[in-house]
């Protein structure tokens, strides 16, 4: 399921054109959703399912706690300042470098679980998501926006890009300066969706019978996330509340059927690159991000001014003018996952595991 997210980011992340990607490929301008909507919310969502089968509460609390946690804010502290190099990438402009960013997020959540799988049972956590979840809703719903005396919903009206806009001035996402996907006070419920992953590792892990019940409750949380909807939005730039539950009931049932599918019927031929992908997910993502960002940077002389961005002379090349617009943009992001792949598939036979 790692790796089926991971591609699905590099897919989407790196269309041949702008101006022609398929809408699903796309994120939604504000509220509703769209399929890559659900990808990086997914991820986090694994990254708490991955934190309770690998690390042992017990065994953690009964000894070696120093240098188990000293091992876990070293990868947060490495997370953070690759994303930041990442945001910084090609021009180093200081002035405007953004703080928040994906790795940045994922560190964050990464800490915030681990501490609360360490500390807490099944209840806590639980009692955590709730609180996290109806808290921000109330912050989001009731709070009125300083300077215009109301609480608001809109996209560059909201309590969250109010506080992005203060705390971070003009270090935010380059795209939209009023507010960013990442920022500040969206980061709490975005960890709630780590510690549903952390739920449901859990149960993976003791190796208890209900995946129809789990299915269930995760087909539950969809539905009341879908209801929630018609009065606070499922918006996926701001993390609200109805969409952690939506995207998080998703992630719950697409796991039990990963989990039934190839764990308990062994069809698993099909996920053999995906399960590629997911072994070094975030070096591949990074690798993709600063591979992305060299193509625009790099110009190439055509006879006007400033030249024109590698990227988009080798789409030219490559795809258009054989096809139409958007399957030509969709065939220039399926050949960058498919070079990304080839990566992961020469790590994968090396037995190489980038550990970040």
């Amino acid at each position: 399921m790692r790796g089926l997210v991971i591609a699905w980011m590099i897919l989407a992340n790196n269309p041949g054109d702008y101006l022609h990607v398929y809408q699903e490929l796309t994120h939604t301008p504000w509220n509703g959703w769209t399929a890559t909507d659900f990808v990086f919310p997914l991820f986090l969502f694994i990254v708490g399912v991955s934190v309770a089968l690998s690390v042992n509460r017990e065994t953690v609390r009964a000894g070696g706690v120093i240098h188990f946690w000293r091992k876990v804010f070293r990868r947060s502290a490495i997370l953070i300042a690759i994303g930041l190099l990442e945001n910084a990438y090609p021009y180093f402009d200081m002035a405007s470098l953004r703080i928040p960013g994906v790795l940045q997020r994922i560190a964050l959540v990464y800490l915030a679980v681990v501490w609360l799988h360490v500390r807490l049972q099944n209840k806590g956590i639980v009692a955590v998501v709730v609180a996290v979840l109806v808290g921000y809703w109330a912050l989001m719903a009731f709070v009125p926006i300083p300077g215009i005396g109301y609480p608001s919903m809109d996209s560059h009206a909201n309590l969250e890009a109010w506080l992005d806009q203060v705390m971070l001035h003009n270090h935010i996402w380059q795209y939209d300066t009023q507010w960013d996907p990442e920022g500040i006070l969206s980061t709490f419920p975005a960890m709630t969706l780590g510690l549903i992953g952390v739920l449901v590792g859990r149960w993976l892990r003791s190796g208890k019978p209900g995946m129809l019940r789990a299915f269930v409750l995760g087909l539950g949380m969809v539905l009341t996330g879908l209801l929630w909807h018609e009065w606070y939005p499922i918006n996926r730039s701001i993390c609200t509340s109805s969409f952690v539950l939506f995207v998080g009931g998703f992630g719950v049932m697409l796991l039990v059927a990963c989990h039934w599918l190839i764990d308990r019927r062994g069809k698993t031929a099909w996920a053999k690159p995906f399960v590629i992908m997911g072994v070094n997910p975030l070096a591949i993502y990074v690798v993709a991000e600063f591979v992305s960002a060299t193509l625009y940077w790099i110009k190439i002389p055509d006879g006007r001014p400033g030249g024109i961005h590698l990227q988009a002379y080798l789409f030219k090349a490559l795809f258009a003018g054989w096809t139409y617009s958007y399957l030509a943009s969709l065939s220039w992001s399926a050949l960058f996952l498919l070079v990304m792949f080839l990566g992961a598939w020469a790590l994968y036979a090396r037995r190489i595991v980038v550990k970040l």
